[in-house]
C-alpha cells in the first residue's frame, strides 16, 4: 500500500515537473568587430546548453533544421544587406549523420546599407532560428527564433573618416568608368551608322542632299554650313534625349530595381523588336511630327536647316525609334547603376552631382546622333554620284537590330525574374517556351486548319508547328511550376487539403501500415476490434520522428505489431487534433518537444508513453501484452 502511494506521489511530482518544464534555449551574443566602419563586420556567438546540440546543416537525409541567420530577411526592411556569412566548423555526428554544434560556436557576417537613403537608425534586430536536441533523451525540441539587437556604425560626414575614404574610392571608380563612357560612345556611334542603313532611312540620304543644296542655293561653302547645321540638329536631339534618360535613371533608381518594372521593360523591348523584325509597322505620332517638319521648312537660313535636322531625328523614328528607345533605356539603367554606387555611401546626391552623372547619358546618345548625322553631312558635302542600291541587305541590318533589342528584352526579363527569386535556368526554360509558342503560332500558323487536299510539305510544316507548340507549352507550364509564386500557392493548397484530410477518416499507407489521420475514426475501429491505439506524434522538423518512420518500415517486429496488433494513428504538429492532445494533462511532454509516442486502450485510457524513438522492443511488448 505504501509502495503504491509512493509511486503515485512520484508520478504526480514528475507530472508537475514536466508541466512546468521549459524548452531549453541557446544563449546569443553579438559583437561589432569593425568599429565605426562600413561595411560592418560582426561576430555572433551561440552557446548550446549542456548535453544538447544544434545543427549546422540539414544532414545526409535533409531532415534537420540548421541554424539560420535572418532567415526571413527582416534586415532588408531596415535598409541592410547581410553577406559573407561564415559558420563555425562544428563536428560530425555519425548517429545523426549531420554536422552539429555543441558548447559554443561563432558565426561571422557582414552588414552593408542596401538602399540609396542614409540610415536613420543605430540599432537593428537580427533573427536567429535554431533547433536543439537532447543527446541523452534524443528529444528534439520545437524550432525557436531568438532576436538579438545589433549596434550599427554611424555614417560619418567627416572627410577624414573611413566613410569618406570609401566615398573617395567610389568616386575614383566613377572616374575610371568615365573612360568606359567613350567606349560606349564609340559603340553608340556604330549603332547610329548602322541605323542609317535601314529601309526607311537610307532612301532619305539623296533626298536630304538635294534639300541641303537647295537651302544653300548651290553655293559650295554654304552647302557645307547647312549640312553641318543639319547634322548638329540631329546630334542635339539625341543628346537632349540622352540627358533626359540620364536624369530619369538617376532619379528613379529604386523604381528601376523593381521586378515588375523590369518585366515591363522586357515587354516594351519585345514590342519594338517584333516591329523591327517586320511583323508590323510602328508609326507613333508620325502625323504630328510630319506637320512640325513642314513648319520648320519655311524658316529661312541656317536656323531653319538646324531645326530641320532637329526634327529629322523624330521623322526617321519608324525605323530608328525602337532602336533609340532601347538605347535610351540602356542609358537610364547604366546611369541608375552609377547613381546607386555613389548613394551606397549614405550621402545624398546634389543637383549638380545628378546633372554631372546624367551628362554621361547625353554623351552616349550624342555618339548615336553623330553616327546618324554624319552620313547625311557626308552625302551633302561630297555629293556621291552613285550610292549603293537599296535592297534586301538593308532588311538584314534592320533584323540585326531587332535581334539585338530582343536580347535586351531577355536581359530585363531575367533581371525581373531574378528579383522574384526565380532560378536563371527556370527563366531560360520559360523564355524558350514562350519563343517556341510564338514561332508555332506566327510562323507555322498552327491555329489555322490545314485543308484535306493540302500538299504533303504543307502538312509536314503544320505538324512541325504543332510539335513545337506542344513543346513550348510544356516548357512554360513546367517552368511556371518552379517559380516561387506557384510553389507558395501549391504549398497553401497542400496545407488546406491536409487539414481537410485530417478532419476526415483518411488513411495514410506507409510500409504496409495503415496510419489513421483522425483519432475519432481510429478509436471507432479500436472499439470494434479491441486493439490498442498507437499514436505517433509527428513533425517534419523533428529529426528523430523521421528516424522512427524509417524504423517502423525496416524493423520487422515493430512493423508487424503496428500492422496486426494495433490501430496506428499519426498526428502531425500544428493540426487541430495534435494541439488537442498537446493541451491534455496526460501528454504534457508534447509542450516540450518531440518525438513522443503513446499507446492507449480502445476507450482512450493511457497505457504507455515515451520520447525514446529507439524503444521499439518496449513498444512491441506493450502491444503484444494487451
Amino acid at each position: 500500500m505504501i509502495g503504491k502511494i509512493a509511486s503515485i506521489t512520484l508520478l504526480w511530482l514528475f507530472g508537475i515537473v514536466i508541466a512546468h518544464a521549459e524548452i531549453p534555449k541557446a544563449a546569443l551574443s553579438a559583437t561589432l568587430v569593425s568599429q565605426e566602419k562600413w561595411p560592418a563586420e560582426y561576430k555572433l556567438s551561440l552557446t548550446v546548453p549542456k548535453d544538447h546540440h544544434a545543427y549546422l546543416d540539414k544532414g545526409d537525409e535533409n531532415a534537420y533544421i540548421p541554424v539560420e541567420i535572418d532567415a526571413k530577411g527582416k534586415l532588408a526592411s531596415s535598409g541592410l544587406t547581410l553577406s559573407d556569412l561564415q559558420k563555425p566548423a562544428g563536428e560530425r555526428d555519425e548517429v545523426a549523420k549531420a554536422v552539429v554544434l555543441r558548447n559554443q560556436g561563432d558565426f561571422r557576417f557582414t552588414l552593408s546599407p542596401s538602399g540609396n537613403e542614409p540610415l536613420t537608425v543605430n540599432k537593428a534586430a537580427l533573427d536567429v532560428t535554431y533547433q536543439l536536441c537532447n543527446d541523452i533523451t534524443h528529444v528534439c525540441f520545437r524550432p525557436q527564433t531568438a532576436q538579438i539587437e545589433l549596434t550599427l556604425p554611424a555614417v560619418s560626414t567627416d572627410e577624414s573618416s573611413d566613410t569618406f575614404g570609401i566615398t573617395e574610392r567610389l568616386l575614383s571608380l566613377f572616374k575610371d568608368n568615365q573612360d568606359n563612357t567613350f567606349i560606349i560612345f564609340g559603340l553608340m556611334f556604330i549603332a547610329g551608322m548602322l541605323s542609317v542603313a535601314t529601309p526607311c532611312v537610307y532612301p532619305m540620304l539623296p533626298i536630304t542632299s538635294m534639300f541641303v543644296a537647295n537651302r544653300a542655293n548651290g553655293v559650295t561653302e554654304k552647302v557645307k554650313l547647312h549640312a553641318l547645321a543639319y547634322m548638329v540638329g540631329i546630334i542635339g536631339t539625341y543628346m537632349l534625349l540622352g540627358l533626359i534618360a540620364g536624369m530619369t535613371g538617376g532619379a528613379f533608381n529604386a523604381f528601376m530595381q523593381s521586378a515588375w518594372v523590369n518585366i515591363g521593360f522586357a515587354l516594351f523591348f519585345s514590342f519594338f523588336a517584333i516591329a523591327l523584325l517586320g511583323f508590323y509597322e510602328l508609326g507613333f505620332m508620325q502625323n504630328e511630327v510630319h506637320t512640325l517638319e513642314q513648319r520648320t521648312y519655311h524658316v529661312k537660313g541656317l536656323a531653319g536647316t538646324w531645326l530641320m535636322g532637329t526634327v529629322a531625328g523624330l521623322v526617321i523614328s519608324p525605323c530608328v525609334g525602337p532602336i533609340v528607345f532601347a538605347l535610351l533605356l540602356q542609358v537610364a539603367d547604366l546611369i541608375a547603376d552609377e547613381a546607386n554606387a555613389l548613394a551606397l555611401t549614405g550621402q545624398s546626391l546634389t543637383v549638380w552631382d545628378k546633372l554631372r552623372i546624367s551628362s554621361q547619358g547625353s554623351l552616349m546618345m550624342g555618339g548615336f546622333g553623330l553616327g546618324v548625322g554624319l552620313p547625311f553631312f557626308t552625302i551633302s558635302v561630297v555629293k556621291f554620284k552613285k550610292l549603293p542600291k537599296s535592297g534586301y541587305w538593308m532588311n538584314k541590318v534592320k533584323y540585326a537590330f531587332g535581334l539585338m533589342i530582343l536580347y535586351f528584352a531577355y536581359v530585363y526579363f531575367a533581371k525581373g525574374m531574378g528579383v522574384l527569386g526565380v532560378e536563371p535556368a527556370v527563366t531560360l526554360s520559360l523564355t524558350f517556351g514562350i519563343v517556341a509558342v510564338w514561332i508555332a503560332v506566327v510562323y507555322f500558323n498552327v491555329l489555322s486548319l490545314v485543308p484535306a487536299d493540302a500538299q504533303p510539305n504543307r502538312k509536314m510544316h503544320h505538324f512541325c508547328g504543332v510539335m513545337l507548340l506542344i513543346t513550348g507549352a510544356w516548357l512554360i507550364v513546367a517552368s511556371l511550376g518552379q517559380t516561387p509564386i506557384i510553389n507558395t500557392a501549391r504549398a497553401n493548397t497542400i496545407a488546406a487539403e491536409s487539414c481537410e484530410n485530417t478532419a476526415s477518416s483518411a488513411i495514410q499507407e506507409e510500409a504496409g501500415i495503415s496510419w489513421y489521420r483522425n483519432f475519432d475514426a481510429a478509436q471507432k475501429v479500436a472499439l470494434q476490434t479491441g486493439k490498442p491505439i498507437f499514436i505517433d506524434f509527428y513533425a517534419s522538423w523533428c529529426a528523430n520522428c523521421i528516424a522512427f518512420k524509417a524504423e517502423a518500415a525496416n524493423n520487422v517486429q515493430l512493423n508487424q505489431a503496428l500492422r496486426e496488433k494495433a490501430v496506428a494513428v499519426k498526428l502531425v504538429d500544428k493540426e487541430p487534433e495534435f494541439e488537442k492532445f498537446r493541451n491534455h494533462p496526460e501528454h504534457r511532454q508534447l509542450k516540450i518537444g518531440l518525438p513522443y509516442f503513446s499507446i492507449l486502450s480502445p476507450n482512450g485510457k493511457l497505457i504507455w508513453s515515451s520520447t525514446d524513438y529507439q524503444a521499439t522492443e518496449k513498444m512491441v511488448s506493450v502491444l503484444a501484452s494487451f
